[in-house]
């Protein structure tokens, strides 16, 4: 069994980018669901979902993809990264909601201008997501 990212980008590619690196760094199949109709999930037990945030909520692809698959995503372990503008309580509020509305427990955000930074340009904190995925 396998891990699988699945993800919606914005206008500004920031979720794209994240998608890309995490996918690399933790060899996982990559699935942007901007260019999907349908997806199996049968041959992966840890999905990753990624989202940008548009008024306080998770892209409409990502909203409707778990919500339409979820005895396909039952049992599996399920992760969530956002990437989003906020980079202190606010973020933690957002991330908690909307992990909370999707059913994803586990759950971090991501801000491009976080303090640290690793070698190639993303916060060090995706680094640890990707530790424990």
């Amino acid at each position: 069994m396998g891990k699988a990212i699945v993800y919606a980008t914005g206008l500004t590619k920031n979720t794209k980018n994240l998608a890309q690196y995490i996918s690399k760094k933790a060899g996982t199949d990559i699935f942007n669901l901007k260019e999907l109709s349908k997806l199996d999930l049968s041959s992966y037990d840890t999905v990753i979902f990624g989202t940008g945030v548009h008024a306080g909520k998770p892209y409409k692809q990502v909203t409707e993809f778990i919500e339409n698959n979820r005895d396909a995503l039952n049992g599996k372990k399920l992760y969530l990264f956002i990437s989003c503008m906020y980079n202190d309580e606010k973020g933690d509020n957002q991330c908690e909601k909307i992990a909370t509305d999707l059913g994803i427990p586990d759950a971090v955000y991501f801000n491009k201008k976080a303090e640290e930074m690793n070698e190639d340009g993303f916060p060090v904190a995706v680094d640890d997501f990707i530790a424990r995925l």
